[in-house]
Parts: C-alpha cells; sequence; structure tokens
C-alpha cells in the first residue's frame, strides 16, 4: 500500500527517496526497483512548477552518467532547464510515453517515471531522503515561494 503524505496540498510518497535542492527549485524522486536499478521522477512540487510542461528530452538508452549530469532537457512555460540525474548510472530506459505526452509528469508526476537507471555508484543513494526528512523543507518551500499543487492532478 502506498502511503502519501500531503504537505500543503503538494504530496509526496512514502515508497520513494527524494532529492531536494530548494535553491535550485529541485525535487525529484527516485524509486527503487530492485537489481540496482532506479526509476527516476518529478515530485509533485516540482511538476507543479514547471506547470505547463510543452517537452521533455531524455537521454537515450546506454548513456553514462555522473552525478548531476543532466539526464533530460524540459522547456515548461517560458523556461527551458536541465533535470540532472539523482544518481551516478547508465540509462537502462527512457519513458515514451512521457516523451510523446509531457503533460502526463504534470498529471501524474509519481506515476509518469522519466527514466531508469542501473546506478553505479550505490553510495549515492544514502544522500537522498525519505518523505517524512524532507517535509519541513517543502513546506518552508511551499510558503516562500506560493506553490500551488492543486493544479497537479495526482
Amino acid at each position: 500500500m502506498e502511503r502519501k503524505i500531503d504537505v500543503l496540498g503538494c504530496t509526496l510518497w512514502t515508497d520513494r527517496l527524494y532529492r531536494v535542492e530548494p535553491y535550485r527549485m529541485l525535487f525529484q524522486w527516485v524509486k527503487d526497483e530492485g537489481n540496482g536499478i532506479y526509476s527516476v521522477g518529478m515530485a509533485s512540487i516540482l511538476a507543479a512548477l514547471a506547470y505547463p510542461l510543452y517537452s521533455i528530452k531524455i537521454k537515450p538508452v546506454g548513456t553514462k552518467l555522473e552525478y548531476d549530469e543532466a539526464l533530460a532537457i524540459i522547456e515548461a512555460g517560458k523556461r527551458v532547464a536541465t533535470f540532472p540525474t539523482p544518481l551516478s548510472g547508465i540509462v537502462v530506459d527512457v519513458n515514451e510515453e512521457v516523451i510523446k505526452n509531457p503533460e502526463l509528469i504534470n498529471k501524474k508526476p509519481y506515476s509518469s517515471w522519466i527514466a531508469k537507471l542501473k546506478a553505479t555508484n550505490l553510495e549515492e543513494v544514502k544522500n537522498l531522503q525519505s518523505a517524512k526528512e524532507i517535509v519541513k523543507t517543502v513546506k518552508d518551500f511551499i510558503i516562500l515561494e506560493d506553490v500551488d499543487c492543486s493544479i497537479v492532478e495526482e
């Protein structure tokens, strides 16, 4: 059963780990899929900040990435930004559905993974945080930036 934590209308799913860097407006989730494979996506707060999402270009399968290198390029509103990888690894799968329909990330940020990585440095997983650990940071950011997650459906 997936448990969710509501933070002023933004949702955090407890079956994920998170990379949160508010000064970069970076809120990512990472889900352990087993065998060293991790799916990566946007937390609902980032999906709200990136609304509307017009396009996403994801690095192809087989690409080797070091921590914080661009995993994808997103175009949202009037901004183009990189979506850095939260873990070093090799891209083993990309979500073709979100490439075709980027708004899926806005509508279902936790169901719409962006890519799956085969982690090459499992020590980096220790730097990720649980949903409970990031509640205060997320809450403070929502208040500071007046983020409205009601535009995100999930």
